[in-house]
């Protein structure tokens, strides 16, 4: 009787979660407009990343989250896509907005980002919060330019130690502003550079105040950059190490003097102590002044800050043209047709293209006049940009067009007004005119499928209604059903045993990444094995810079994991101490030390670049494995 009744009670219990489960996906159907919010769960101290907030469906007055405990780089970026679809004369429309931040996060902890806030159809919504988790861990970065991103560990030291240890000054490392034109025309572009000049080591770029440049209109020429590009410089008899930290194609807006405001980053510079080096050979040690690589260097962090330019915009010419829309450089126009013969219901594409160097990007839609028997829709427009010295490239408008009505009809001449900074003047660019013949209809509306997302031509749709399928029917007995059946129970029962111990699991895996010290500990091997293997790729490809950035990685990675000692700390007599701490062989102490000085001195050896490159990977192989077997 009990077992009875336990079985009533599950079949209650599942029909229960099917009904509510199909309430679900009806009011799913029913309101189908979301707003989202998008994150990653984790990052490091220092990182980059994007948080992305999108609608389906068309919103304005958006408000964005105030993003506690992150640093907001840009944003809102708003982006916007939309599609058509016409099937039996009757059209719908799709439309996706995005707004998109650039946050960096800049202490460790968890934080939450509160939702952002839009107004669609008249009602106001709300996106999901996030969670982000920031994690002060990171791996070691060698001198290579790039910035810290993921890097939590920077050694901060006081005025008084520095002048103990070591002293800098503003001939060593700082940054300057460079402007390609002081003097612009309204519309006119002009790069801006932030360029990094140093005399010295440095690790751990960071970027503390971006500057806020009001007045242009501007875009990133090193975006899609993933590492800075290291030059040398001569300046006044000093050879520099230089690369743009940042580097700006500006358009100004309006007339009249505008400043472009200072950028501001630390550094941690590698500057010579007092203690005594422990590489013998002079020479070596006088070329070589890396702090990885040189007990006698001290890691300090610098703030930086570059100088601020002031630029004065002219303003265009009188005599504007009335249909001038601000397009300023150098451009052409082109326009086509995909059709000119068709009949009543059928869809026919229209192309018109402006090429050139200029801000692409600004052009508005283009003035056009169609006949009144046309149905027209808003065009998709797709732009490609070249980001060279100068910004060029081509923005198309395409246009779907549907004769109702039969008859000849004139599209008049597409009409494109810029001003002409080679020659100082206004032009008026123009394609011909488009004669279309349109022949009376078959009665019947053709199926069109329109897409201005995913930038398709104009598809005819086949049969969209299938048949019903008629009798005779294949029918089978579907025989004892599972629901309620002793399988059904034994499985609920599997269900309920599997979520215990994934809990279980869970519970025990959150244990253990709670012990920072031991995650890293653990995974140091595996980091550096990583890391190592993708040498082995550098080596096979000989690619000599990345080889050499991966192989001290992989090393100092490895030490920083295994014995916990932060970036700045790292040197080979810390290193020696920690070895011996753990009564490593000496003898292993010094091959180690070798290695990491062979890694640096290899780059600039004479001889076989890839026999030096085969003799440090296999160096820095063994003597990892050495290590790992003798702290066994």
């Amino acid at each position: 009787m009990m077992i009875l009744q336990g079985i009533d009670k599950i079949r209650t219990m599942g029909m229960t979660l099917s009904l509510t489960f199909l309430m679900l996906a009806f009011q799913v159907q029913a309101d189908n407009v979301q707003f989202i919010a998008e994150a990653p769960q984790s990052v490091s101290v220092g990182a980059t990343f994007r948080v992305v907030f999108t609608l389906n469906a068309k919103g304005d007055h958006f408000n964005g989250p105030d993003f506690k405990g992150f640093d907001v780089i840009s944003g809102p970026n708003q982006g916007s896509s939309q599609s058509f679809q016409m099937i039996n004369g009757n059209v719908s429309q799709s439309v996706s907005l995005s707004f998109t931040y650039l946050i960096r996060a800049s202490v460790a902890g968890t934080f939450e980002i509160r939702p952002a806030k839009i107004t669609s159809n008249g009602k106001e919504l709300h996106s999901n919060s996030l969670q982000v988790t920031v994690s002060s861990s990171g791996v070691p970065q060698g001198n290579n330019g790039q910035q810290g991103q993921g890097q939590g560990r920077q050694q901060r030291q006081s005025s008084d130690n520095q002048a103990s240890e070591g002293t800098i000054d503003g001939k060593d490392v700082y940054i300057r502003t460079i402007v390609s034109k002081t003097n612009p025309t309204v519309g006119e572009q002009i790069t801006v550079t932030y360029k990094i000049y140093t005399r010295v080591g440095l690790s751990n770029l960071n970027l503390t105040n971006l500057p806020n440049i009001s007045g242009f209109w501007s875009k990133d020429l090193l975006e899609s950059q993933k590492q800075l590009q290291q030059s040398t410089e001569t300046i006044d008899g000093q050879e520099y190490i230089t690369a743009e930290v940042r580097k700006l194609a500006l358009f100004p807006l309006k007339s009249g003097e505008v400043t472009i405001p200072p950028m501001e980053m630390t550094v941690v510079a590698q500057v010579k102590s007092r203690k005594k080096s422990r590489v013998r050979d002079p020479w070596f040690d006088a070329f070589f002044n890396d702090p990885l690589f040189n007990s006698s260097t001290q890691a300090v962090e610098v703030p930086l800050k570059s100088n601020a330019v002031t630029v004065n915009v002219r303003d265009l010419p009188a005599g504007k043209p009335a249909d001038f829309s601000g397009a300023t450089g150098n451009y052409s126009l082109s326009g086509k047709i995909d059709r000119t013969q068709l009949k009543a219901n059928e869809a026919i594409n229209l192309k018109i293209t402006v090429s050139g160097t200029g801000n692409l990007e600004m052009i508005d839609k283009l003035p056009i006049t169609f006949p009144p028997d046309f149905d027209t829709y808003d065009p998709k427009v797709t732009t490609n940009i070249n980001k060279g010295v100068t910004i060029s490239g081509s923005k198309t408008f395409e246009y779907l067009i549907i004769p109702r009505n039969a008859g000849s009809f004139t599209i008049d001449p597409v009409k494109f007004v810029y001003y002409d900074l080679s020659e100082s003047r206004y032009k008026t660019l123009s394609t011909d005119k488009f004669e279309i013949e349109v022949a009376k209809g078959d009665g019947t509306q053709a199926n069109i499928s329109y897409s201005g997302v995913d930038q398709k031509d104009v598809q005819y749709v086949g049969n969209d209604i299938r048949h019903i399928k008629l009798p005779p029917f294949s029918l089978k007995d579907s025989g004892i059903q599972f629901f309620g059946s002793l399988n059904y129970l034994l499985a609920l029962a599997g269900i309920v045993m599997v979520i215990i111990v994934v809990q279980i699991l869970m519970y025990k895996r959150r244990k253990a990444l709670g012990n920072t010290g031991l995650m890293r500990l653990k995974k140091a091997t595996g980091v550096a094995r990583k890391r190592l293997k993708k040498a082995g790729i550098y080596l096979k490809s000989g690619s000599e810079t990345e080889f050499y950035n991966e192989i001290s990685q992989a090393l100092w990675g490895y030490l920083s994991d295994k014995f916990q000692i932060p970036l700045a700390e790292l040197s080979t007599e810390s290193v020696n101490d920690a070895l011996n701490a753990r009564k490593v062989n000496q003898e292993l102490i010094d091959a180690f030390t070798e290695t990491l000085q062979n890694c640096e001195f290899a780059r600039f050896a004479p001889g076989d670049k890839n026999a030096n490159m085969e003799q440090i990977y296999t160096q820095a192989l063994e003597v990892i494995s050495r290590i790992e077997r003798e702290l066994r």
